[in-house]
């Protein structure tokens, strides 16, 4: 959840309603302060909740005509489109929408630009393509898959068919190539990595943190934070201006009440 002055975006509603509204209460934010809801793709993990949250507090919804389209017949407060690589601004946030590979009609990701800089958002992708190096190279909180460890998802319970749907180019990206990725193309400006999206079947957080961090040693910057993103409990809200989990201070924020991802931003 990104939160600017007391104004609230959801990205993605994968709860239901009253789940949702329970851990925005955790949070300490009221439900009548979003003003926006923005939906990656139409898989139910991420919209699962999102049109009742909508007509119930009279939220418009924000994505493309492919998802809107893949979604189906449901009934919005209001439609608000979103194209692919067309900045639109959204309660002051610029969302910048990125088509990346999933295995849905089409999933975004997002480089969202703020006053206190730029969050890169992926939470569903099957491998990291050049347009998301080269988006997400000057931002400085990144909110990134980290959704299974190989070797998990090798001796998996999950039938076979769906190991290979996991772990194909069109699936999930694995703790070892975000590590890849971080290994090759982290950006200077970076200051925090959000880990996302983690299995609960497989892996293991201190698993994909440590995978992180290994990866961000050898880079030689132990400079970055890592948040580690739960499914079954508050993340810390990061502070975009320092790049770190916030203290005190939350005048602008990025937040994490399940099960979004968080960030913060400082004026």
């Amino acid at each position: 959840m990104l939160t600017d002055h007391g104004r609230g975006v959801l990205i993605d509603v994968g709860l239901s309603c009253r789940q949702v509204t329970e851990r925005l209460s955790r949070a300490n934010v009221g439900p009548e302060s979003i003003d926006a809801i923005v939906i990656t793709h139409a898989h139910g993990d991420h919209t699962r909740g999102a049109a009742l949250f909508s007509r119930q507090y009279g939220v418009p919804v924000y994505t493309t005509e492919n998802v809107r389209a893949d979604w189906g017949n449901v009934n919005l407060a209001a439609w608000r489109p979103f194209r692919v690589r067309a900045t639109a601004v959204v309660c002051g946030f610029r969302f910048r929408p990125l088509s990346i590979p999933h295995d849905a009609a089409e999933t975004l990701a997002f480089r969202i630009e703020t006053q206190d800089g730029t969050i890169g958002f992926a939470t569903d992708v099957g491998v990291v393509t050049k347009e998301l190096i080269e988006q997400f190279h000057d931002c400085r909180v990144l909110v990134v898959e980290s959704n299974h460890a190989a070797e998990l998802l090798r001796v998996s319970p999950y039938a076979a068919s769906t190991r290979a749907r996991i772990d194909s180019s069109r699936g999930h990206l694995s703790n070892e190539a975000l590590a890849e990725f971080i290994r090759g193309h982290i950006g200077d400006s970076v200051r925090c990595i959000v880990l996302a999206h983690l299995s609960l079947v497989n892996n293991v957080p201190e698993i994909a943190e440590m995978t992180c961090r290994e990866a961000l040693a050898g880079r030689g910057r132990d400079d970055i934070q890592v948040v580690v993103a739960s499914q079954d409990r508050l993340a810390p809200t990061v502070d975009l201006g320092s790049g770190g989990p916030i203290g005190s201070r939350v005048p602008r924020q990025v937040q994490t009440p399940l099960p979004f991802d968080p960030v913060s931003t400082n004026p």
